[in-house]
């Protein structure tokens, strides 16, 4: 769409990516008039646009003749007012779709997503091309406005969340999908939207070359059918045994840096496409031995007194929490569980963890702290598990379980609870708690 169309510009959400798409507007569109909408008006608020509080915003809307609203994306696509600013006369779109319709026409675009692991598989396959001289981007859900990436790279990787893709109208030239669980059920309005939402990028062009994992049963039914396929994950070509990556019946060892099966296969997907898009996959894996990882995915991020303290504040499913608890099952663990109630399956988590005996103990956080101790209340762990609402109170008591070599570890299997503005917020409380000892 051209933004000469529109007579004004509403921009819902002014967080990262709002601030993003008023950078960008005023470099194309100067002479177009913005709104900022939101519920606070921010203290560094610009004086190139107007700020409008949004219980106000339908109104204002509809006094407009051909008005552009940019939803974030933390705003509900299914929120009651967005039917009703489309209903005033507000065509919708996304930083990520103003992306796509203005970026440089010879810019490539690798898009990633998945339920767990995409940030770390966008961050390794940035690494891997960046490592063999390509000239590459990296930008999206991991923290980096799409909008603000440079012209000038030849590939843009592009990290997707669901909220991201559930209005998406443009494929990218290639996407790697991970997998395809269960979140995020109250954005969507329910978990089966969630799943569809998400496969969206998979069937924007069914044409587009997708590097997509064989171990997800969702996935292999849903596109196992289509053309331009690449699978990692199963007999052939990149997959996970024992923690390590293997090609084709030939091993190609494991990445230090990156415990667990689950990165392992992570590191796959990165690596298939690597070599579907024409570079040396090999010289590419042994560039991982200096790549340094991301903030709270298995991080470690203090030692003392002969116990590692684990940031994975990010590993926000049941799915994920376990994988982490697998990668570590070599050493004594106090697990720290617990966030914000997205109605999660708290008695698949408690099934999946009955095996692991290096478990010494469970400690629940608020919000939903007091579910997860009924859920896990039946099995192996219920006489270590109970909930201690405070993280540095938790932190403290999952330290005395341990013996020397055991690991602290903070995988919530839950979203930050409310208590906190972010994910990063919770990790600093873990941080500073693990410190304090």
């Amino acid at each position: 769409m051209a933004l000469t169309d529109h007579d004004a510009v509403f921009i819902w959400g002014f967080g990262r990516e709002g601030r993003a798409v008023l950078d960008f507007l005023q470099r194309k569109a100067p002479e177009l008039s913005v709104t900022l909408v939101d519920t606070h008006k921010p203290a560094d608020f610009p004086d190139t646009a107007v700020w409008l509080h949004q219980d106000a915003m339908i109104d204002a809307i509809a006094a407009q003749n051909a008005p552009l609203l940019v939803k974030s994306p933390g705003i509900s696509l299914y929120d009651a007012r967005v039917e009703a600013a489309l209903g005033a006369g507000a065509t919708l779109t996304s930083q990520t779709n103003l992306y796509f319709e203005h970026k440089a026409d010879a810019q490539r675009v690798i898009a990633v997503t998945g339920t767990k692991g995409k940030s770390t598989t966008a961050a390794l396959l940035h690494h891997m091309l960046r490592s063999a001289g390509a000239s590459v981007g990296l930008a999206g859900n991991i923290g980096v406005p799409v909008l603000s990436i440079s012209d000038t790279f030849d590939i843009v990787i592009l990290e997707l969340s669901s909220y991201q893709i559930a209005d998406l109208v443009h494929a990218p030239d290639a996407f790697i999908f991970l997998n395809l669980s269960n979140d995020h059920a109250p954005w969507h309005r329910g978990e089966a939207r969630y799943r569809a939402d998400k496969a969206r990028l998979a069937q924007l062009n069914p044409n587009t070359l997708g590097v997509m994992n064989a171990r997800d049963d969702r996935l292999t039914a849903l596109f196992g059918h289509q053309p331009n396929r690449i699978w990692f994950g199963g007999e052939t070509g990149f997959y996970e045994e024992n923690g390590a990556v293997w090609r084709d019946g030939r091993s190609w060892g494991a990445i230090d840096r990156l415990p667990g099966r689950h990165n392992a296969l992570n590191a796959c997907a990165a690596l298939a496409a690597m070599d579907a898009f024409g570079f040396d996959a090999q010289a590419g894996f042994e560039t991982l031995s200096s790549f340094k990882g991301l903030p709270h995915r298995l991080q470690t991020v203090h030692e003392s007194g002969n116990l590692t303290f684990i940031d994975d504040g990010l590993a926000t499913t049941p799915e994920a929490c376990v994988n982490a608890v697998e990668g570590l099952k070599d050493r004594p663990l106090a697990l720290l569980l617990g966030g914000e109630e997205r109605d999660q399956d708290y008695a698949w988590l408690a099934e999946a963890l009955e095996p692991h005996s290096h478990i010494r103990a469970i400690l629940t956080l608020a919000d939903n702290g007091r579910r997860i101790v009924e859920a896990l209340s039946g099995g192996r762990h219920a006489s270590v598990t109970r909930f201690v609402p405070d993280v540095a109170d938790a932190v403290r008591e999952a330290a005395a379980s341990l013996p020397d070599g055991g690991v602290v570890l903070l995988s919530p299997a839950a979203p930050r609870a409310k208590a906190y503005q972010s994910f990063e917020e919770r990790g600093a409380d873990f941080l500073a708690a693990a410190t304090a000892l």
